[in-house]
């Protein structure tokens, strides 16, 4: 059995074994050490790209990125940016952030109004159905009255003719009801999966703008575990079924639609280190 690391960290990766794959190695442990500054100083100036309002811009780039990971670049201190500030580029920094942050702003009202729009949709579709069946079911009643009152009248000639036509004029309201229901019930499905679906989309507009030290484990995971199975290749349905099930064996921090796409960056990024 591979023999796990054991010095004291605050990394609830490092100090749980149960939260590591069972591959882990010390040989992992070094190589993310390796790289996550390099990493976390991308993630920070993809914050900053994305307007977020405690992030630094660093003035770094993809490929200050990959060399800092594989060292052929040095990593500067933490808040010290890769490139010196230009006055010129500077100031449309500025304007640049401006203008991403009003666009940000655009965005939320926008999946925000999106989402709003699905749920009177909605709602005007279940108040639809449910006067269509309150509608066909006055009419069904109706008619029962009519039916009972012919039956009355024909009393005289077959009683047992008459309770028939009733018992089965029931039976017909019992079906239209029933369907009503039914039909109710697919339109609040749909209106249903149809507000997930804009939600997701309206999370997905605003949702690029998580700290380091929220992401990390998962990026970290992605990066380690794209060392670990270099076979794999491309991200298809089979890697995204092993790596789920990992993540859920190691009780990483957060559900694997929420850490997936900061899973797939440090894979991302591992997959661009080894070809430098």
């Amino acid at each position: 059995m591979d023999k796990q690391p054991t010095r004291a960290s605050n990394d609830p990766l490092e100090t749980n074994l149960a939260s590591r794959p069972q591959w882990w190695t010390d040989k992992h442990t070094s190589t993310w050490d390796r790289v996550k500054e390099a990493l976390r100083r991308d993630w920070e100036q993809t914050r900053a790209d994305f307007s977020a309002d405690d992030a630094v811009d660093l003035n770094q780039n993809a490929a200050d990125t990959v060399k800092q990971a594989v060292g052929a670049q040095p990593l500067p201190p933490p808040t010290v940016k890769t490139h010196p500030d230009d006055p010129q580029d500077a100031a449309k920094a500025v304007e640049k952030r401006i203008k991403e942050q009003g666009k940000a702003e655009e965005k939320l009202v926008e999946a925000r109004t999106d989402v709003a729009v699905e749920q009177v949709r909605a709602q005007g579709k279940v108040v639809a159905e449910q006067q269509a069946a309150q509608e066909k079911l006055a009419a069904e009643q109706r008619r029962l009255g009519e039916i009972s009152a012919e039956a009355r009248e024909a009393a005289a000639k077959t009683q047992r003719d008459a309770q028939e036509k009733i018992a089965k004029q029931q039976q017909k309201i019992a079906e239209v009801r029933a369907d009503a229901g039914q039909k109710i019930a697919e339109v609040q499905q749909k209106a249903g999966e149809k507000i997930a679906e804009v939600q997701q989309k309206a999370a997905e507009k605003v949702g690029d703008a998580l700290p380091w030290a929220r992401v990390e484990p998962a990026v970290r995971y992605g990066y380690v575990a794209r060392l670990q199975y270099p076979e794999a290749g491309g991200w298809d349905d089979a890697l995204d079924g092993r790596l789920r099930s990992e993540w859920t064996q190691m009780r990483g921090d957060g559900s694997w639609e929420d850490v997936r796409p900061h899973v797939r960056r440090g894979w991302d990024a591992a997959a661009r280190n080894s070809v430098v």
